[in-house]
Parts: C-alpha cells; structure tokens; sequence
C-alpha cells in the first residue's frame, strides 16, 4: 500500500483561488460607491495580501514547529484535534485565497484605474 499524497490538487488550488478573487471583487465592489476607485482597489489590494502573508508566515510555522506541538499536546496530555497536516492545510487555503484576493484587487485597479 502507498502513502496518500497530502498536497492539494489544481482543481483544489483554483477553487481557493476562485474564493479569494470573489472576496477581492466584493470588497472593491462594495468601497467602490463610498470612495474613488483608486482607494477601493487599493484597500482591497491590502486586504488581500494582509491575508496572503498572514498564511505564508503561519503556514511556514506549522511546517517547522508542527512536530513540536505535537510533541507538546501528547506531553501535556491534550485532547485537540490538531494536526501538523490539518493545520498546513489550513494555513494553504488562507495563502491561496489571499493571492486571488490580491490578484484580482490588482486586475481590477488595472481596469478601474489605469497603469
């Protein structure tokens, strides 16, 4: 029998992606009416990258302390469900969304705005 592999597939990368480029149209979207196009794209742009470094940094931490929580949980005897995989899955999807939030807050500065 073969090892599963853990890591997500292109169709599962694009749905997040999907995600994060809704996210970046609603937010733009909505500022728009209240401020200039500019700041709505901008703020949506920062937004969306708070989110994107937010999963690299965490994502990163879950991949080189992770077995040491583990360690720390089985020691002090603790009844999570905290996973190393589960937690660097998570921490993918908030990365993943965050670079389609802040890739369509660009797109769409691009388009409102200009070069």
């Amino acid at each position: 029998m073969t090892d599963r592999d853990g890591r997500p597939s292109g169709r599962t990368v694009a749905w997040w992606v999907g995600i994060g480029s809704l996210l970046g149209l609603v937010v733009a979207g909505t500022l728009f009416p209240f401020v200039e196009a500019r700041r709505a794209t901008d703020t949506s742009f920062a937004l969306g990258v708070l989110l994107f470094g937010f999963g690299v940094a965490t994502w990163g931490g879950a991949v080189g302390f992770g077995d040491s929580m583990s360690a720390v949980q089985s020691h002090l005897g603790g009844e999570s469900a905290w996973s190393r995989e589960g937690a660097r899955q998570a921490f993918a999807v908030l990365t993943w969304v965050g670079a389609g939030w802040a890739g369509t807050a660009v797109g769409a500065s691009i388009l409102l705005v200009g070069v």
